[in-house]
C-alpha cells in the first residue's frame, strides 16, 4: 500500500506520525517544496517508534514520485493554493482514497472545478473535519441529541480560535450531531476590523458569527478580539445542557437544569487519528470524516456570506476570501 501526502509542514508532519503507526507496510510519498518543512517532517517521522517496515519517500515535487497508483492522497496544504495541487495529483496519478484539509477552497467556483475533478477521478474523497470521529461526540449524539428538539451549539473563546479558520469545525459538528444541512449564516455581529493570520498570507475575523441548520438547530461561534479565553461549547438540546471544555476535555452534562454527570474526555490530536482513517478506509471502503459532497455545501454557505462581509467592509470586489 502507498500514500501521499503533500504539505510537510505543522499539520502535514502530524498526519505524517499517525500515518506511520499504520499497522502494515506502507510506502510513504511526503512533497513539499520547502525543504525546512520536509525537515519538520523528516524528524517527527523519527519520533514515532514503529516495528513495521514502513518506507518514507520525501520529494520537493511531483517529478520526484516515483509511483503513479496510489492508495491515499492526503493535501495538508493551505488554502490558497490547493485546488491546484489537487489538479496536479489527479492528473499526474490515480488514487482510491483523497482526504483534504479545510477550509478548503477560497472561491465558490473552485469547488465547482473540484466536483468535476473528483467526479472524473472516481476517487471517494472526505475532508477532514475530525471532531465527528471523536468518541466523546460520537456518544454524546447518541446519549443527549433530541432528533425532535431544536438543537443549539454555543461556542465562545478568545482571538486565538479566528473565525476564517475554525467555524468549519464547529458548523460540521453540529451538522454530525443533528444531521440537518447548514442553510444560513450571519455575519452582523462580526467585529468590524480584519486581522493578520498567524499563517503568512492569510486574514481572520473576530466577533459573533451566527447560523441557521434546516429544521431549527442553531450555532453561534465567538472569538473575542484580545482575548486568550480558553474555548468552551455549550450544547442544548431537549432537556440535555452538555458544557464542554475543548482544551482539558471535562465536560459536565444536566438534565432539565440539574447536573446529570461530570467526567472529561481524552482530547485527540491529529497525530492519533490518520491511521485509523487509513484503516476504515481499507477495511469497509469509507470513513466516518464528511464526504467532500457533504462538506462543500457547508462550505458554500459559509464561504459566501464571509467573502460578502470581507468585501463589503474594504469596499472591494474581491472574488477570493483569504482564509485557510
Amino acid at each position: 500500500m502507498n500514500l501521499l501526502l503533500v504539505g510537510a509542514g505543522q499539520l502535514g508532519s502530524r498526519h505524517l506520525q499517525s500515518c506511520l503507526k499504520y499497522p502494515s507496510p506502507m510506502d510513504f510519498y511526503v512533497v513539499d517544496n520547502s525543504l525546512v518543512s520536509l525537515e519538520i517532517s523528516k524528524n517527527r517521522a523519527l519520533e514515532i517508534p514503529s516495528h513495521v517496515n514502513h518506507k518514507l519517500h520525501f520529494c520537493r515535487t511531483f517529478d520526484d514520485v516515483t509511483e503513479s497508483v496510489f492508495d491515499f492522497l492526503i493535501i495538508a496544504t493551505g488554502a490558497s493554493p490547493r485546488l491546484t495541487i489537487l489538479k496536479a495529483a489527479l492528473k499526474k496519478f490515480t488514487f482510491s482514497y483523497v482526504i483534504l484539509e479545510k477550509v478548503l477552497f477560497q472561491t465558490p467556483d473552485d469547488y465547482k472545478e473540484a466536483s468535476d475533478l473528483i467526479e472524473q477521478s472516481q476517487a471517494k474523497v472526505y475532508v477532514n473535519c475530525p471532531r465527528r470521529v471523536y468518541p466523546f461526540y460520537k456518544e454524546l449524539k447518541r446519549l443527549y441529541i433530541d432528533e425532535g428538539s431544536e438543537t443549539t451549539l454555543s461556542c465562545q473563546a478568545g482571538d486565538w480560535i479566528g473565525l476564517g479558520c475554525n467555524s468549519i469545525h464547529y458548523l460540521d459538528l453540529l451538522n454530525f450531531l443533528t444531521d440537518r444541512q447548514l442553510v444560513s449564516i450571519s455575519t452582523e455581529k462580526l467585529d468590524k476590523h480584519i486581522i493578520d493570520s498567524k499563517r503568512p498570507g492569510y486574514k481572520e475575523f473576530t466577533g459573533l458569527l451566527s447560523g441557521c441548520y434546516k429544521d431549527g438547530a442553531k450555532i453561534s461561534i465567538e472569538s473575542i478580539y484580545q482575548s486568550d479565553m480558553k474555548s468552551t461549547l455549550s450544547i442544548q438540546s431537549g432537556r440535555f445542557i452538555i458544557k464542554i471544555d475543548e482544551l482539558s476535555g471535562d465536560y459536565e452534562v444536566f438534565e432539565n437544569g440539574e447536573s446529570l454527570k461530570k467526567s472529561s474526555y481524552k482530547v485527540i490530536y491529529q497525530s492519533e487519528l490518520t491511521h485509523k482513517i487509513l484503516e476504515q478506509l481499507v477495511d469497509i471502503g469509507e470513513c466516518e470524516l464528511t464526504s467532500f459532497e457533504d462538506s462543500k455545501n457547508t462550505h458554500l454557505v459559509f464561504l459566501n456570506e464571509m467573502l460578502d462581509f470581507y468585501n463589503t467592509l474594504l469596499n472591494e470586489k474581491a472574488y477570493a476570501l483569504p482564509i485557510t
